[in-house]
């Protein structure tokens, strides 16, 4: 009896572990930055430092490619999906120093990776 509850807890924990990746977010979040080089893209879009804007989204892409792959399992694929695309079309934005629809796109990408939480 002992060894199936074991088996049981074992097997609930697993299950547990692979449902809730999401639950990691902030602590990868904390050690990656991602958020950071997101606000951090949004200052310079505010103050229309194109340049630099550049460099915090290259930052940020950077970044989300080393940490999508561990909710990829979890997550519905819309939402990586859509992080992409307007990883996209923010660098379009930026490069040609469009600042409402580059905050609208800032806005939206914000807004996704806080959904990926609440999942």
């Amino acid at each position: 009896m002992k060894k199936k509850i074991t088996l049981l807890m074992i097997f609930c924990m697993l299950l547990s572990f692979v449902n809730a990746c999401t639950f990691f977010k902030k602590p990868i979040d904390r050690r990656s930055g991602f958020s950071n080089h997101l606000e951090e893209t949004e200052a310079c879009i505010r103050k229309e430092d194109w340049e630099n804007a550049a460099v915090k989204l290259r930052k940020s892409q950077k970044t989300w490619k080393q940490i999508k792959p561990l909710f990829q399992i979890d997550i519905d694929h819309d939402y990586v999906n859509d992080i992409e695309h307007h990883f996209i079309q923010l660098q379009a934005y930026i490069e040609t120093e469009d600042k409402s629809n580059a905050l609208a796109t800032i806005f939206l990408l914000q807004e996704n990776w806080g959904k990926i939480s609440q999942m």
